[in-house]
């Protein structure tokens, strides 16, 4: 195999024999003369000497994935063919095929380099070489390595949150020949561990450092997109709008006109006739019909529709995967200047369609989306639409097995299918409950679209008839006759009138119903059910739960709950879209009679102005509730929502039925936001607040318990009435339920956990006893007097959340986390952390806990708890808890009921299987999970060997270190004083400071997992540490899979899973993939939705 080099300047020599080259060519490297020269040759067959400066010797790789390039500039791979790179920026590699083709390739595509082949030494010379350093004048410094061009430079994040595990880092101090002989000395304090040298601090990066590799445009603001991503959605959905409207601006400047005709043909001689009371009391007459005017314009019509493809192909298209909607450079003028030029032009581009009542409603649209890219802009937002993360996410999922993934199969074999077997599948499989609904969900849509669809057309043509054959009674004065006389005077609603209609008579059905799913106490009612069925099966059931129960938890997805309201929302969307764009076309066929019929028949003619405020509400709600959006700023998100008041008032005077539809959930949802402001009045004390960037930790407890009794994997609801009173934001309950009853001892001054000390040897037992002193402290080395009284500590049961917090790097607090975290430290001047609340009771002793913040105001609200997928965990005997990053606060629920409390009263589930992913430079700010993962092990131990657990439970704990540098990291001392479980009768395996440094360096890589814990030599394996097992890199889900279904214990394994949506698709894969009738076995994923 011969080595590729690139030229890395042009070489144009005047020396026979040498070779010529331009910029960037690629050549093979044949052998290397003493001299200093390259024997090379060309693509083309040329060959020649090179100087060693003027080229750069490639790497060699071999792909482990396929991967397609994703524009001109990236190189295709294919798994197993070898491919060369030159230069690396980051995670991509600059380098060339075995052809020669050159181009951009993922570092995490390819395994390690191989090593280089040795270069021969003694070529035979065609022509004589001359001496280096007389034809060069002495080796000159290389040139600078080639750039990738700046449009098509793919953006890679800041340093603190770059992946790779591609590469194992040098050996920790968590390896040994005896890792658990090693673990419990350092426990015990034999061993000191050994800190790995830190690696030379890096410089400063400039400016340019925040943009993206080889561009020269800058996309670090003072803020990240937040308002302006919204703005782009916003824009999309005005330039649709634009061109809807433009064409019935256009359009309504030569409406249709009546003329007393029906197709044409004249309506019946009793209509025309001169007016006669025996024959009718009214007449049409068509010399005296003027034309309407619809307040339409062909010119403006023409430039809204031409202004809104310009927009949209604007905003929703651009360079190199890069929407020009989310190109917000921080070195461009609007950013520089606090003013958006976009937005000006969007506002501007906006009046002249105030002039024309039909693009008035897009016109809005366009101007408030105009106001938010101006107040995008002024708040300093930039960023390139996260390019750089969809292009790690792609190498990340193709790394995982994308290319090379096995079919998504279950165990019924190919051939087989019929729709009994795939009917026995689904249920085996827990979906057909989905599927039942889903199509009775579109069964039921159509089944009212068509029903109220033949009922006009009916109607419709029953009008024309009449007015064809003059059977209409126009002489009563019931409603009726009044109607026919404006039939006869105007005409009837033309045929897009039905269409219009089951529209809207859909809409009734489906705005009624998205109420449904988010109703809480209609879903807790149900979930209650739901977990309480496990309980049924094994009990003596009730008639009510034999025959209700059941049925509502195998029938009714209730974790789908959140999809169901998006689906029926996108429906919503559609047949709004339809209701109006056939409302639309009917007026101009049929004006007159449309705005007379429809006053009569409406809220005193309010149909246009409610339908406007309708769209309008839907504009703002629709274009801020994408996962995007409200990822980047969940306050647009809940602020925009709140349009739903103004939706549902609006729609409730357009028409005179929905009132019907809407009783009941409107109802429902009323009693729930009243139960939710009583909720939120219960008094609750916060104990203690704890800070490591970016994730605060609040305990917190009820002022009376059982205004909070919840389970493991629900959900709560906070309020700050400093920030916001009437703001809400839901975070997963991250502790037991039994620990708002036994919740640990701890000292009143400083909060800190304490333990009982021992009674000394010889004290006489009539003489009192009780001290205390700091789990992280050696008692036996402590003076009497600085051991804690009973009186100066108490116990801290409570309920504790872990909130992420983000906006950390704007120079004013903008999001609500934040705001937050700056009202704590308004109670905590010194800043420092954890950071204690107590308050003094009537009697002057200190309690835990404080209720009223520094405003008089209590401190947080607390609306729940509310049901939630993972709380059904204990309906399965196999459980799989799978956490990333802060989504793990669920998991350390679960974790802590089973290890903690209920394995010691029987409880299922008896299997525990626990995945949590997280980046190397977060660890640091989980350190609690850290200490509870410490306790729950030396817990387990201790019940273990006091047999207060039986055999059949089984736990395991994955945690899986991804963006692993190459230099070992060193190890520093834990922020949190750790318990060294003094006077514990079971020796600890290992304490905290040990878990963090090997989760710090992990040496085993992720791939091998099923391998290594399969193996003879599992117990002592280097990574493992008790029932704790530590890999770089990121899982692979297949193998985990098929290894826990090769191991099952039970029929049916739960998944519980909180995190990224990318991951939850995987695990949705595997899910169906690993679940088989034949192999009797099911996996249930139960998914986090917020």
């Amino acid at each position: 195999m011969s080595t590729r080099g690139l030229a890395v300047e042009a070489v144009n020599p005047t020396t026979p024999g040498h070779l010529a080259l331009k910029k960037d060519d690629v050549v093979k490297v044949l052998s290397l003369h003493t001299s200093g020269y390259y024997f090379c040759e060309k693509g083309s067959g040329t060959q020649g000497w090179v100087k060693k400066a003027s080229l750069i010797l490639a790497k060699s790789f071999i792909p482990t994935a396929n991967y397609t390039a994703g524009s001109d500039d990236e190189l295709g791979l294919t798994s197993g063919t070898r491919v060369f790179g030159f230069t690396q920026e980051e995670e991509w590699w600059f380098g060339c095929s075995q052809s020669g083709k050159q181009g951009y390739f993922p570092g995490t595509f390819v395994d390690s380099p191989e090593p280089s082949p040795a270069i021969p030494k003694s070529p035979p010379l065609p022509s004589p070489v001359p001496n280096a350093a007389a034809s060069s004048g002495g080796r000159k410094p290389p040139p600078p390595l080639p750039k990738k061009k700046p449009p098509l430079v793919p953006p890679v994040p800041p340093a603190s949150s770059r992946a790779s595990t591609r590469t194992k880092p040098a050996t920790s101090h968590f390896q040994s020949s005896n890792p658990m002989q090693e673990l419990n000395n350092k426990a015990t304090g034999n061993v000191a561990v050994s800190m790995p040298p830190a690696p030379a601090p890096s410089p400063a990066p400039s400016p340019a450092a925040a943009a993206s590799p080889g561009s020269t445009r800058n996309f670090k603001g003072t803020l990240p997109l937040q308002f302006l991503l919204w703005a782009n959605n916003m824009a999309l959905a005005s330039a649709v709008w634009m061109v809807i409207f433009g064409i019935f601006t256009a359009l309504w400047s030569s409406p249709l006109h009546y003329g007393c005709e029906i197709g044409g043909v004249a309506i019946s001689k009793v209509y025309l006739a001169p007016l006669n009371a025996s024959a009718t009391s009214v007449i049409c007459n068509p010399n005296e019909e003027d034309l309407p005017d619809l307040n339409g314009d062909l010119g403006i019509g023409l430039f809204s529709i031409f202004a809104g493809i310009a927009i949209y192909a604007f905003e929703g298209f651009g360079v190199d995967d890069r929407m020009w909607g989310c190109y917000y450079p921080s070195d461009s003028f609007s950013y520089t200047n606090k003013i958006s030029m976009r937005g000006l032009v969007y506002i501007l581009l906006s009046f002249p369609l105030f002039s024309k009542f039909p693009s008035a409603l897009s016109a809005s649209f366009l101007f408030f989306t105009g106001v938010v890219c101006l107040y995008g802009v002024h708040k300093g937002e930039a960023g390139d639409n996260g390019r750089a993360a969809r292009a790690k996410r792609k190498a990340q999922a193709a790394q995982r097995g994308g290319g090379n993934r096995a079919p998504q199969s279950g165990g019924a074999q190919a051939g087989s299918w019929s729709p009994v077997t795939y009917y026995r599948k689904l249920v085996d499989e827990n979906k057909l409950a989905i599927y039942v609904w889903v199509f009775l969900y579109f069964f039921s849509n159509a089944l009212t679209f068509f029903y109220t669809l033949s009922i006009w057309i009916k109607n419709v043509e029953e009008m024309r008839q009449g007015l064809l054959d003059g059977t209409l009674d126009t002489l009563c004065n019931d409603d009726t006759c009044a109607l026919n006389r404006i039939i006869v005077t105007k005409g009837g609603i033309s045929s897009w009138g039905p269409y219009a209609k089951a529209c809207g008579m859909c809409l009734n059905f489906n705005c009624s119903l998205i109420v449904y799913p988010i109703v809480k106490i209609l879903l807790r009612r149900l979930n209650n059910i739901g977990v309480s069925f496990n309980n049924n099966k094994t009990a003596n059931p009730t008639i009510f739960a034999k025959f209700f129960a059941s049925p509502v938890t195998r029938l009714i997805p209730l974790s789908k709950n959140v999809d169901f309201h998006k689906l029926i929302a996108k429906v919503m969307g559609a047949f709004a879209a339809g209701h109006t764009i056939f409302h639309f076309f009917n007026y101009r066929s049929a004006s007159e009679a449309t705005l007379t019929i429809f006053k009569k028949w409406g809220w005193g003619g309010t149909a246009f102005f409610t339908g406007a405020l309708i769209c309008f509400s839907m504009f703002f709600i629709f274009t801020a509730a994408s996962d995007t959006v409200r990822r980047a700023h969940y306050e647009i998100f809940f602020s925009a929502h709140h349009w739903f008041v103004v939706y549902f008032a609006c729609l409730l005077m357009h028409g005179p039925v929905y009132w019907k539809w809407a009783f009941v959930p409107l109802s429902l949802y009323l009693i729930e936001r009243v139960m939710q402001e009583r909720r939120g009045d219960r008094p609750y004390y916060v104990n203690k607040v704890e800070w490591i960037d970016p994730v605060m930790a609040i305990q917190f407890r009820p002022v009376y318990k059982q205004d909070f009794v919840f389970k493991e994997g629900q959900y709560l609801y906070l309020n700050c009435p400093y920030i916001n009173k009437n703001e809400w934001h839901p975070f997963t309950i991250s502790s037991a339920s039994s620990d708002l009853a036994t919740g640990p001892r701890i000292a009143l001054e400083t909060g800190e956990e304490v333990r009982e000390v021992p009674r000394p040897a010889g004290m006489s037992k009539s003489e009192k006893w009780h001290k205390y002193c700091s789990v992280g402290k050696d008692y036996t080395k402590l003076k009497p007097s600085e051991l804690l009284d009973k009186h100066e500590t108490g116990y801290n049961d409570y309920v504790s959340v872990h909130i992420k917090v983000h906006g950390l790097d704007s120079k004013v607090a903008k999001s609500w986390t934040r705001k937050l975290k700056e009202y704590f430290e308004l109670m905590n001047p010194k800043k420092t952390f954890p950071f204690y609340l107590t308050h003094r009771d009537e009697r002057g002793d200190i309690i835990v806990g404080r209720q009223k913040g520094p405003d008089g105001q209590q401190i947080l609200r607390v609306d729940g708890p509310h049901s939630a997928p993972a709380e059904h965990f204990a309906n399965y005997g196999t459980v799989m808890l799978i956490g990333a990053g802060i989504g793990l606060t669920p998991c350390a629920s679960i974790l802590t009921s089973m290890l903690r409390y209920k394995w010691k009263k029987n409880y299922q589930p008896e299997i525990l299987h626990f995945y949590w992913m997280v980046r190397q430079g977060d660890i640091d700010s989980f350190q609690w999970l850290i200490h509870l993962l410490t306790d729950l092990s030396h817990g387990l131990k201790s019940a273990r060997e006091q047999k207060q657990i039986g055999p059949q439970y089984y736990c395991e704990i994955n945690i899986y270190i991804t963006g692993v540098k190459k230099e070992p990291v060193p190890v520093p001392a834990l922020r949190t004083q750790e318990n060294r479980f003094q006077g514990s009768t079971t020796k600890p395996s290992f304490l905290a400071s040990s878990l963090y440094g090997a989760m710090l360096n992990p040496s085993e890589s992720s791939k091998s997992q099923v391998s290594v814990q399969n193996g003879v030599g599992s117990r002592g394996a280097k990574n493992r540490i008790q029932d704790i097992w530590i890999w770089n890199g990121r899982p692979d889900w297949d193998a985990i899979f098929a290894q826990n279904k090769r191991q099952r214990q039970h029929e049916s394994i739960g998944v519980c899973f909180c995190g990224a949506p990318v991951i939850g698709k995987d695990l949705l894969k595997n899910c169906n993939k690993h679940s088989s009738k034949e192999e009797d076995i099911v996996f249930d994923l139960m998914k986090e939705n917020f």
